[in-house]
């Protein structure tokens, strides 16, 4: 086992987001130096999420569900497994077959960056090929590293994105910033507050949304006999078999009905000068797969001391463990779910070939991986002046996981013993050390000054161990990576004439020092925006009902992690602010440019040898967002309503890269990503051909056969519209709110779906493959029972993978409403629909991992279930 490291219109009667989430009204001070900055920058586009008391966050078990209420910003999970990992893109991609997730930062401090991610442990070529639904997932034994922060901890969520804004992150920030600040004292406010008791807890069932439509014990029978005729043989079930056969639905055997439960239970209080907030956490899901579920605790404290009018010191500190347990060989449940959805429906097959069980592997293979997480912060904070502050952090983030995998001992035994054969561990440590000089004054009333002179100093160090033995077999590797200390100095400026010009600057610099030429080993990344706020001018004084009007234009530089790519950002846009803030419009176009994109391509020879090529890429992004929202209230109904749209275009703009009629040329100059090679389908050969009942592809070449000549390129896995609406009302006591999310313009490859439409009669099929070639049915792509399946791709393997998901709605009642006692009760669910004819598990899944060279790719793997929730908030 290689192991290395349009579509509508939508009509709002009136539509962003409330203060709650305006980037310029966030409910507590920022915590991070970039960010203290940053919330100057009232003109870079960037949305926040702020919750309160009456509005908390959705109880999703992590934040990034949610982060798709920002336009250009879209969530796509591995599987549906307890503890996966998802993949978070925004504004398309900056890499071929690299990572495109964002950088964290979690109060003030990179954090969860540095995890072995699924692609890390198992290597870029683990998933490489478009046409074998038998390619390894990509899985590490590290549950999602955002399951240590619960969404009852989280004060406010911010997405950063603008060219200008993402420039500040350096060499972190090409793939856009997620800032994450947890709860305080007192909900951050200066007065003071008794100690109080906070609970949040609910509980909810779990189910399989959609399963695949296949075949019952007659219709595969049926086929059966079919295709034992077209190869000459008898028929494996009489007519007294197919009267009285026995059923077995194999994915009834496999899903179940499964629990969850959420439990947070916090104290705070700010008692003279010191602000302290401290919290527990459980969260417990079984998993609608058997044999799968996880359990996870949490604590935290976070604690502010205020021990002179001008010095402050600030601690938070989190821990927590994730035990999660799987069936199967994979994580995912890809093998598993496969053989579920091919296995004979018939409860005593006549076949000679014996009938695989799927059960087997759920008895016989599983995998117990635990998770422990500590993360620490120390900071202190000295006010010179009023104008001039000084602040200094340091950090210490711990995750270590032992995965422990059980096979049978002995396979050919009658009832095989169950032992420990496989045991993987990782271990990562990371360090961090900032300083920020802060400084800001008004000159003249008319010129306001700000300036941030920022330090920060990061190390890694990462281990990965993994070994496995059976009476057949052996396997182990050992990994140790420690990076050499990245430094990074910054300066930045904003400045502001009279409120109405803005212009803001920045420069940083990523250096390693020790490892030869520092000219060779440094980055130096700037960025900048001009800004006109328009509303403050003379000639718009009388507008009164105009309360922003603001346009803007930005450049940056990015990079990631010394690798040789550069990615250069332009954006523009406004502003616009109506009815006092109530209605708003924010539109931006934007453009990527990345130079040397990571890519990796590996091939295989035609003697099984795996290679892999290193071409020079330079790709281009270029998109549009749309965010329109509004607060309103119509008699006793008051409420928020938001839409975030987006399009995203992406193309290989340049490659070295060229092999005529080659699967490399999936970079191909002019064209997207994550094309798919396949070959046009011209329905079945008819009687009286050679291959009568054979699935017929059209020779677009012309040599008078079918060959690799005839592939070609089409469709995209990445989605080239994003579509968000997110709905809040309150009506008296009660209070509804949900969440809308819908992807367009990109295509699915599944595997399974592949074989399942092809009527073998060895193995169950799809309910498609009922329409299959006849002498009476000769118009149809399904070929004839029995024959021998294709070596290629149809294009009608590709299936479109545009829909709309519910994914959120909750409607709460305040029992008791005011005072300092609040008890509500609220129902729930999620993932409770999904639009389109996507015949899968679910229409969004990444099986590929975050490779964009691999989007859209569906393995059947753990589904994405839909909950039905009941839970209580309360505070004493």
């Amino acid at each position: 086992m290689a192991r290395l490291l349009p579509a509508g219109i939508l009509l709002l009667a009136a539509t962003t987001a409330t203060k709650a989430q305006q980037i310029d009204s966030l409910a507590t001070p920022a915590t991070d130096s970039l960010r203290a900055a940053h919330s100057h920058l009232t003109s870079c586009p960037a949305t926040s999420v702020t919750t309160t008391p009456d509005s908390p966050l959705p109880a999703f078990t992590t934040i990034q569900p949610m982060l798709s209420r920002v336009a250009g910003v879209q969530v796509t999970p591995y599987s549906g497994a307890p503890g996966a990992w998802s993949t978070v893109r925004i504004r398309g991609v900056a890499n071929v077959t690299g990572s495109s997730q964002p950088l964290y930062v979690v109060d003030g401090v990179p954090a969860y960056n540095t995890d072995v991610t699924p692609e890390k442990w198992d290597g870029a070529s683990s998933f490489f090929s478009s046409n074998s639904n038998t390619n390894r997932t990509p899985h590490t034994p590290t549950a999602n590293p955002l399951l240590d922060i619960p969404v009852d901890d989280i004060s406010t969520i911010e997405v950063v994105k603008g060219a200008a804004a993402t420039a500040r992150y350096g060499m972190q920030g090409t793939n856009g910033v997620i800032l994450i600040t947890t709860r305080r004292g007192a909900d951050g406010r200066t007065a003071p507050q008794p100690l109080r008791v906070r609970y949040a807890g609910w509980g909810g069932v779990q189910q399989v949304r959609q399963r695949y439509a296949l075949l019952n014990a007659r219709q595969f029978a049926g086929i059966a006999n079919e295709a034992a005729s077209t190869n000459g043989r008898p028929a494996p079930y009489s007519p007294t078999d197919l009267a009285s056969l026995g059923e077995t639905d194999w994915q009834d055997r496999v899903f179940r009905v499964a629990g969850i439960q959420s439990h947070n239970l916090s104290i705070d209080g700010l008692a003279r000068r010191t602000r302290y907030y401290v919290a527990a956490d459980y969260l417990r899901q079984t998993g609608v797969v058997i044999g799968s579920d996880l359990n996870r605790y949490q604590l935290r404290a976070n604690l502010d001391q205020q021990l002179t009018s001008k010095l402050s010191l600030g601690l938070r500190a989190s821990a927590s463990q994730t035990d999660q347990r799987y069936a199967g060989t994979e994580f995912d449940g890809r093998p598993l779910l496969q053989n579920a959805l091919v296995g004979i429906p018939v409860a005593s097959a006549h076949n000679a070939d014996p009938v695989p069980n799927p059960l087997e592997q759920v008895t016989f293979f599983y995998n117990t991986p635990r998770t422990r997480r500590l993360l620490a912060q120390l900071s202190a904070t000295y006010e010179f002046s009023p104008e001039l502050m000084l602040t200094m952090r340091g950090s210490r983030e711990q995750a270590d996981t032992r995965e422990l995998g059980y096979a049978p001992e002995n396979f050919l035994a009658p009832v095989p013993n169950v032992v420990e054969t496989a045991a993987s561990t990782t271990n990562q440590h990371n360090w961090v050390a900032n300083a920020v000089l802060h400084y800001q004054h008004t000159f003249a009333n008319r010129h306001a000054l700000i300036t941030t002179l920022t330090y920060l100093r990061q190390q890694y160090e990462r281990k990965l161990e993994y070994r496995m033995q059976t009476p057949f077999s052996s396997s182990f590797f050992r990994v140790e990576e420690k990076g050499n200390a990245i430094h990074s100095p910054s300066a930045s400026f904003v400045y502001t004439y009279d409120g109405r010009y803005e212009v803001q600057g920045s420069l940083r610099a990523e250096m390693v020092f020790g490892t030869g030429n520092l000219a060779d080993n440094s980055h130096w990344l700037p960025g900048g925006q001009l800004s006109w706020h328009a509303n403050k001018e003379a000639f718009l004084a009388g507008a009164t009902s105009l309360s922003d009007l603001t346009l803007w234009a930005g450049a940056g530089q990015t990079s990631t992690f010394f690798s040789p790519d550069r990615t250069t950002h332009h954006d523009a846009g406004l502003r616009l602010g109506l009815l006092g803030g109530r209605l708003t419009l924010e539109a931006a176009a934007y453009q990527r440019r990345t130079r040397h994109a990571q890519t990796v391509l590996p091939y295989e020879l035609p003697n099984g040898q795996r290679r892999s090529l290193f071409p020079d890429v330079k790709l281009l992004n270029q998109g549009l967002e749309l965010t329109l929202g509004s607060t309103w209230q119509a008699g006793s109904v008051s409420g928020t309503t938001q839409l975030a749209a987006a399009t995203n275009r992406n193309e290989v703009e340049d490659t070295d890269l060229f092999f005529a009629n080659a699967p490399f040329n999936v970079l191909e100059k002019g064209q997207p990503l994550s094309r798919f090679f396949v070959f046009e389908q011209n329905g079945t050969y008819p009687v009286g051909s050679p291959l009568a009942g054979q699935v017929r592809f059209r020779d677009r070449n012309g040599d008078g056969r079918t060959g690799f000549g005839d592939g070609y390129y089409q469709g995209s896995g990445l989605p080239r519209y994003t579509l968000n609406v997110y709905q809040q009302l309150r009506l008296r006591r009660f209070q509804l709110e949900a969440q809308l999310d819908g992807l367009f313009g990109y295509q699915i490859l599944n595997q399974t779906l592949r074989y399942l439409d092809d009527p073998s009669g060895f193995e169950n099929s799809s309910a498609r493959a009922l329409n299959y070639w006849t002498h009476g049915n000769q118009n149809t792509s399904v070929p004839r029972p029995g024959t021998n399946p294709s070596p290629y791709l149809s294009n009608q393997a590709l299936a479109n993978g545009n829909h709309v998901r519910l994914s959120q709605l909750t409607i709460s009642y305040d029992v008791l409403p005011t005072g300092p006692r609040k008890i509500s009760v609220w129902v729930g669910g999620q993932n409770l629909f999904v639009t389109g004819n996507y015949r899968g598990f679910d229409p969004n899944v990444s099986s590929g991992g975050a490779a964009p060279l691999y989007a859209g790719q569906d393995a059947s793997v753990y589904p994405v279930a839909r909950v039905w929730q009941l839970g209580v908030r309360a505070a004493f």
